[in-house]
């Protein structure tokens, strides 16, 4: 007959059959060649580019390591008080106080440096206060005795004698808002002495006109 094939014959239809067949796998089971492509242009700012160098949360912004890297050994401060220009400015981690001074155009005539640690270092966030001199300088005065003078003290400064002149100051109520100085850095207003233990609206309210930040 036409169609009657031989054994080698059936043997290769089959064999193309098979071929045919696994082809058709292949197609449907392996991805397509583009999919295999991996980032050829990673590192040379393609789209296959880091995504490390990509500020979070800031869309569409994006810096480079070096940027990144100077971000994170900077802080920012306050420098106010009896300096050219009062401002926030951006140092250096490890930077000190004369520093953040120098940074605000330095201190003015009137700036007693003689009252801060010029070599203490700075942290993020802080507000250096370079004072001024006291005309007629700070009153000794009795333990309850309001300061009569024309400088206020500076609560930032202030050692525990100073603050015991106030009224309604005594050791302890001293001590307590010089610890909570340390622990916490200065105070950014006079009201945030309510935040010491044992200070209250009572006392605050007392010895308000008696005090400065600056």
């Amino acid at each position: 007959m036409l169609f009657k094939l031989t054994p080698k014959e059936q043997k290769l239809v089959i064999l193309l059959g098979f071929l045919l067949a696994l082809g058709i796998v292949l197609k449907f089971v392996l991805p397509e060649p583009e999919t295999l492509h991996i980032s050829k242009g990673a590192g040379a700012g393609g789209e296959g580019a880091p995504l490390h160098g990509r500020v979070q949360g800031v869309p569409g912004e994006e810096m480079g390591q070096d940027s990144l890297s100077e971000m994170k050994n900077t802080i920012m401060v306050h420098v106010a008080g009896a300096v050219t220009r009062s401002d926030v400015y951006v140092l250096e981690e490890g930077a000190r106080v004369h520093q953040a001074i120098e940074k605000a155009g330095g201190a003015l005539e009137d700036a007693d440096l003689e009252r801060i640690n010029l070599a203490q270092p700075l942290y993020d966030g802080q507000q250096v206060i370079v004072p001024r001199q006291l005309q007629g300088g700070i009153p000794s005065g009795e333990i309850g005795t309001p300061p009569h003078n024309e400088g206020k003290i500076n609560i930032n400064l202030a050692i525990q004698s100073q603050f015991e002149s106030l009224p309604g100051i005594g050791a302890v109520k001293a001590q307590s808002i010089i610890r909570y100085r340390q622990e916490n850095g200065y105070f950014s207003s006079i009201e945030d002495l309510t935040k010491v233990n044992g200070i209250g609206e009572k006392t605050l309210e007392n010895i308000k006109e008696f005090i400065t930040i600056y």
